[in-house]
């Protein structure tokens, strides 16, 4: 009798130990998107070397993981280093959710192409960019491949070139570039102009990034443009933001405010109480028979 009551009382302490499980499981927020960055920061170039890119990537990278972001870096990387960062970005970045690719330093356009500069390079005309420099485009087909759901390419690249003297048809900044769907390129400057370094301790363009990526509610369409406003009104409008879109979603660096998502879904109110059956409709009585008049009434005794 006892084994058995004690059978009865562990029964039932399990059955209460699996509903409290599922309870507080159910009442877990979903699991947060999956963020995977890489930063690449070049400042100590031979010719014209910079002083904020090593800066901007420690800037970028604790904003990015207080985002949620796993964060990879690179510091005054040559050619082949790059390149490996990328292989492998590209191999994380398959099981994960959102990519982010982020690179500070000289950038320069050769045929309608962009090239991030490596330390270390050496070239004698623009035949070399190619084999010199790092393909903008081969970060993008790398994010592409790896099928994940959305990919972020921010490029402050654009601040001289140089190499200009080695040219024949030198051009100032970046090219304009297509973002493949589901990806969204930002630009510190316009194509064709030049970014600053910046006097301060981070370009303009990190600095307004940071300041502005702990804020709620802001989609990335409104982040880079408050991003955008920013430094125009800090370079005295010298450097204008862009950016290219061809998300199908909405990102968000810090996400929504709980206040944000419950005016965002519909109020619905249920009621427990089971629906009231209405009355039956009453009939309408029928009609009265007229009454007859006193000759009726005797014709109709004499009839019957």
């Amino acid at each position: 009798m006892k084994k058995l009551l004690l059978s009865k009382v562990n029964f039932y302490f399990f059955v209460f130990l699996t509903g409290c499980c599922l309870f507080f499981g159910s009442a877990q927020p979903s699991q947060a998107q999956s963020r995977l960055a890489l930063l690449v920061g070049n400042a100590a170039y031979k010719n014209g070397p910079l002083k904020n890119p090593v800066n901007d990537i420690n800037a970028m990278s604790s904003a990015l993981k207080k985002s949620g972001f796993e964060v990879m870096v690179l510091k005054n990387a040559d050619r082949a280093q790059i390149g490996k960062a990328i292989d492998e970005f590209g191999r994380k970045l398959t099981k994960k959710d959102v990519g982010l690719f982020y690179f500070s330093g000289h950038g320069l356009q050769v045929k309608g192409r962009n090239y991030l500069v490596p330390i270390g390079m050496k070239v004698q005309g623009e035949a070399d960019v190619q084999y010199e420099a790092i393909d903008a485009g081969r970060v993008l087909a790398k994010m592409e491949d790896a099928g994940n759901r959305m990919n972020i390419v921010i490029l402050d690249a654009c601040r001289n070139n140089p190499f200009k003297r080695s040219f024949r048809s030198a051009q100032n900044g970046l090219a304009q570039m297509d973002a493949p769907t589901g990806s969204f390129i930002a630009f510190a400057t316009a194509p064709g102009t030049v970014a600053l370094d910046g006097k301060g301790s981070n370009s303009p363009y990190v600095s307004h990034m940071v300041k502005n990526m702990g804020k709620k509610n802001l989609t990335i369409e409104k982040f880079f443009k408050t991003v955008r406003i920013g430094v125009i009104k800090d370079t005295s409008r010298k450097q204008t933001p862009w950016e290219s879109s061809s998300l199908v979603g909405d990102f968000y660096f810090s996400g929504k405010s709980a206040e944000a998502q419950t005016q965002s879904q519909p109020s619905t109110v249920q009621s427990n109480k089971p629906p009231q059956s209405q009355p039956a409709p009453t009939p309408d009585p029928r009609p009265a028979k007229p009454k007859k008049s006193k000759d009726d009434q005797i014709l109709d005794m004499l009839l019957n």
